[in-house]
């Protein structure tokens, strides 16, 4: 088998989701964001964890496929966070998934599906209190919710929820209100016009990774949205740096030496030459590359762990495989190498993400499916 992995350190991810319930206290329910295969790291290992912790109430993803998946093996509530297409709606009836819902001609067609299949929709109306991206206008809540208690043999209302758009920034003090407080204090005065108009909603939800981190009790509601931060990274660069040592990065992407061999003063390495040796130096293969999702634009910037020392990554990546100059280390064929740590912040996620101008989602949730997770 090939070497390269991704290795899932569980017990780490435990960590981080008993950090979630010690933020927001007993009484809120917990639903991990599960997307993009777990944020790459095992849609599979991630949620049968969190299924054993007993911690969780639902899952969250982002489309229909990875709501089939985990209805392979778990009975509990998965929320579809993005909105449907009507070739999708069948779909979901037959995994038995929570829509969420924005508009009035989706909810129309899902009543439709709904009794024509002679069963119950689950739905969870989305508020857009200033992320512009899915969700009712604060003002249309309430004749929306009115046109939804007309359809109880067809819809059964689930949750309320919003989206936080900066819950990532950190407040300043003394700083005008922001803009994560405005959308607060926004789905806050929507709560309350729905309950003095009567209707009861089982579930309101609101709370992101920045939330649960900044405003847990203000924001958890009935219920929380961890996404981020269960896999060890804060989802701003000011927060990671203020809970890095309480989050635990979970993922290791690591591989093993296939060739070591000596190269001479001005010899070029791997394609168009991009690197040059500047004494008489071992280069190591590694079969590992950007088709593994350890990104190109890497080249010659980043660095790789063997034994308890980096070394530079050198020459342009290839699809398959890296070069690393190790020196006149003793490295050999077969010996462990690190390319995203789970301890190491100096190739951590985050590390990587500023080398190259992105986020930690996007390194993570970039490895490829060919690269297998192995729960460590």
């Amino acid at each position: 088998m090939r070497p390269t992995r991704a290795e899932i350190h569980i017990d780490r991810f435990l960590s981080n989701l008993r950090l979630v319930r010690k933020q927001i206290g007993e009484r809120a329910r917990i639903m991990p964001i599960v997307k993009a295969n777990a944020y790459g790291h095992g849609l599979d290992l991630i949620a049968k964890a969190a299924i054993k912790s007993e911690e969780i109430d639902a899952f969250g993803v982002a489309t229909e496929e990875e709501g089939a998946r985990l209805r392979r093996f778990t009975s509990l509530p998965v929320l579809v966070l993005t909105g449907v297409t009507p070739s999708e709606i069948d779909g979901f009836f037959e995994h038995q998934l929570d829509f969420t819902v924005s508009d009035p001609e989706t909810l129309r067609a899902i009543a439709a599906r709904s009794r024509a299949l002679g069963t119950r929709a689950r739905i969870h109306l989305k508020v857009d209190t200033g992320m512009r991206r899915m969700g009712v206008e604060p003002t249309d809540v309430l004749p929306f919710l009115r046109e939804i208690e007309s359809l109880p043999e067809s819809i059964e209302l689930v949750g309320l929820s919003t989206h936080f758009a900066t819950s990532d920034e950190i407040e300043a003090p003394g700083s005008k209100k922001t803009f994560f407080a405005k959308q607060l204090e926004t789905f806050e005065s929507v709560i309350r016009e729905v309950k003095t108009a009567g209707i009861h909603i089982p579930l309101v939800h609101a709370a992101n990774s920045g939330a649960i981190l900044q405003c847990p009790r203000a924001s958890a509601f009935d219920m929380v949205r961890p996404g981020i931060m269960l896999y060890g990274f804060a989802p701003g660069e000011e927060l990671h740096e203020q809970w890095k040592t309480r989050l635990k990065p979970c993922l290791t992407l690591a591989s093993s030496v296939v060739l070591v061999k000596r190269i001479e003063h001005g010899e070029g390495v791997s394609y168009n030459l991009r690197w040059h040796a500047e004494r008489s130096t071992k280069i190591a293969t590694v079969p590992i590359g950007y088709g593994d999702g350890y990104p190109r634009l890497l080249t010659n910037r980043a660095k790789a762990s063997i034994g308890n020392s980096l070394y530079p990554v050198v020459g342009t990546i290839c699809m398959d495989q890296v070069m690393i100059d190790v020196g006149d280390a003793d490295v050999r064929i077969g010996d462990r190498v690190a390319f995203i740590s789970e301890t190491n912040e100096a190739i951590d996620a985050w590390a990587l993400a500023k080398t190259i101008g992105t986020i930690p989602y996007e390194i993570l949730t970039g490895i490829a499916a060919r690269v297998p997770r192995v729960a460590v």
